[in-house]
């Protein structure tokens, strides 16, 4: 592991020449962090990005779509405001597929049109995992912390030993953070649609 950086990789596809595709990317990164300098196959963008110093580099290569754009984002740990150990959010995940996109606009046409695949989906399984740790941490603590005092009333011999309800506990926090990962990192599954046609029908209802 390199506690000094953060790194991520991505790719995109894109239906242009990779001449074509390496000066949209240098354009791009110009305005996004500011000092580029050139490589035999590509460029490296030096700069910040939400406090953090970040290195960012960007080869094309020929694909049988049109052409490649791989990037390697560096982003230091360590800043004034704290240490990143771990992207939250998938915020930088995030930056790289705004990037691509702003890449395919430069390149004159639509995302549809220009850029025909990119890695960086992994974002809404991140936000997905994010959310679904924190309800199952909080959620799943708060029910245990209700279910202890009652084990102990109806079940004294247990002593410190897990009761039931306890047990029970756990396993309804559990599933609901599991739920919530799914909901978050897969928005267009039919369990996620079922859940948001519940929540509206609550919402009309309440109207």
């Amino acid at each position: 592991m390199d506690w000094k950086y953060k790194h991520f990789y991505h790719e995109a596809i894109y239906k242009a020449l990779p001449a074509s595709v390496l000066e949209a990317a240098r354009a791009v990164m110009t305005d996004a962090l500011g000092t580029i300098e050139d490589t035999r196959d590509g460029f490296v963008a030096r700069g910040y990005s939400a406090w953090h110093s970040a290195i960012a580099t960007f080869q094309v290569a020929s694909a049988v779509e049109g052409a490649k754009l791989t990037v390697e984002l560096r982003v230091q740990r360590s800043t004034i405001r704290g240490y990143m150990l771990v992207d939250i959010g998938g915020y930088y995940s995030g930056q790289i597929d705004k990037w691509f996109l702003k890449i395919a606009e430069k390149l004159g046409g639509t995302q549809e049109q220009a850029l025909v695949s990119k890695t960086s989906h992994g974002l809404t399984v991140q936000r997905g995992c994010l959310a679904g740790c924190l309800v199952y941490l909080i959620l799943g603590t708060s029910l245990v912390i209700l279910a202890i005092p009652i084990d102990r009333a109806i079940f004294p011999r247990l002593g410190s030993n897990q009761g039931p309800f306890t047990y029970l506990a756990s396993v309804v926090g559990l599933l609901i953070g599991i739920t919530v990962f799914f909901y978050f990192a897969y928005p267009e599954s039919s369990m996620s649609k079922f859940i948001r046609g519940r929540l509206q029908r609550s919402k009309d209802k309440d109207k």
